[in-house]
């Protein structure tokens, strides 16, 4: 923990999602640990970007927040740059930004004190609308991402979405440029990461490292549906990447054209074409331990 004087945090939570419940147990254990944090109610992205963005003016020097990647994805937007920590207690039904990071393990406790441990600077993806995360998603994962957020059920409604989008499926073409260098493509899936993780724990891109100034890129070609299915079951441990219809990348600048909408740490971020580039160590993170995901 922290030496010396108690920090200024901040407590960012939305009231009405699940984490909500768990503020409380988070409030009691802080303040076990004599931090008494300002507590910010953001009941909609927009309040829980303009909380996020007073923080920082008012020079928090850490905003914690409770919550998923939803919520996750719009503090770290704000932090980008700045020198206010984000601390995340991850209480949401994907919570890849903390698998990714070393966030998830432990109980609320234990997640609760990791939030007062040293910050680690990680890159973000920059070029979007706003500053991603954990991954920019292209193409198929895109609409199950929408469909998924449409529906009710934790972390089973990735798998579900995914059953109700696969017949809908078409593969689209794509011009892809990595560092200067074009390529043209038909794929079903093109993701930019800059952690592994996307869609509840699904190892998109196992060997991705938010400190290595990189950018990983997942393309999975022109695979039917069924291939596609039976891809998504090795995607969970990482194991599609030898699969003869994916190809993996990594580049310091990414760029995408071609039609359809982009999604960044599960949100929509806007429509193609974008260049996307890391933004280097520009997030403090309480407590965070880049690892890459383990292939199993």
């Amino acid at each position: 923990p922290m030496s010396g004087m108690t920090p200024h945090v901040a407590l960012l939570a939305n009231p009405a999602a699940r984490a909500g419940r768990d503020l409380n147990r988070v409030l009691q254990r802080l303040q076990a640990l004599g931090v008494a944090p300002d507590v910010l109610a953001a009941g909609s992205p927009a309040e829980a970007i303009a909380a996020a963005e007073k923080a920082v003016a008012d020079g928090t020097e850490r905003l914690v927040v409770v919550g998923g990647d939803g919520i996750v994805h719009l503090a770290a937007g704000a932090l980008a740059g700045s020198s206010t920590a984000l601390g995340i207690i991850a209480a949401g039904t994907g919570n890849d930004a903390a698998r990714a990071l070393g966030l998830l393990d432990g109980d609320l406790g234990t997640r609760v004190d990791r939030v007062l441990d040293e910050p680690t600077a990680i890159d973000m993806i920059s070029g979007g609308d706003r500053p991603a995360v954990t991954n920019v998603i292209i193409g198929f994962p895109a609409t199950v991402n929408e469909r998924a957020n449409r529906m009710r059920m934790g972390a089973a409604r990735y798998t579900v979405a995914t059953l109700l989008e696969i017949p809908r499926m078409r593969p689209q073409p794509y011009r892809l440029v990595l560092d200067g260098e074009a390529r043209d493509l038909h794929a079903a899936v093109v993701v930019v990461a800059n952690t592994a993780y996307f869609g509840a724990g699904m190892a998109i891109c196992p060997d991705a490292d938010p400190t290595d100034g990189l950018l990983d890129v997942c393309v999975v070609g022109d695979a039917g549906r069924v291939e596609l299915l039976r891809s998504f079951r090795l995607v969970n441990s990482g194991r599609h990447v030898d699969h003869p219809k994916v190809s993996m990348f990594r580049a310091g600048e990414v760029t995408v054209e071609g039609t359809g909408p982009i999604r960044a740490d599960g949100e929509p971020l806007g429509a193609l074409p974008v260049t996307l580039r890391p933004d280097r160590g520009a997030l403090l993170v309480a407590g965070a331990s880049a690892h890459r995901a383990h292939r199993g």
